[in-house]
């Protein structure tokens, strides 16, 4: 994760996969929000915008654990992409210019 840091928490950067792939936009404690663009290794671009949820906590439950005897607690967000891309539309357009 490379960007920009405010009080020990990514605002806005990029989350870099290593097999090059990569989302870059906002980001909120640390985690993908809001509009952004994924951009994979074969020149593909995905805008969208991800939304943090909370999950839904049993107040009484003990938090739960990552990896037992970790210590790192489990998130209570989740994440859920939306895009309106043609990805497959786009991909059968260059395509069918390549078979020309």
């Amino acid at each position: 994760m490379v960007g920009d840091w405010e009080h020990g928490e990514m605002v806005r950067g990029r989350w870099i996969y290593p097999n090059g792939l990569y989302y870059e936009g906002e980001f909120i404690k640390n985690k993908p929000s809001g509009t952004g663009v994924w951009y994979c290794k074969n020149g593909n671009v995905v805008n969208g915008e991800f939304e943090q949820k909370k999950k839904e906590v049993d107040e009484d439950a003990p938090p739960e654990e990552e990896e037992e005897g970790s210590g790192a607690l489990k998130s209570n967000i989740t994440l859920a992409w939306t895009s309106d891309c043609k990805l497959v539309e786009s991909a059968m357009g260059v395509n069918s210019v390549m078979l020309e």
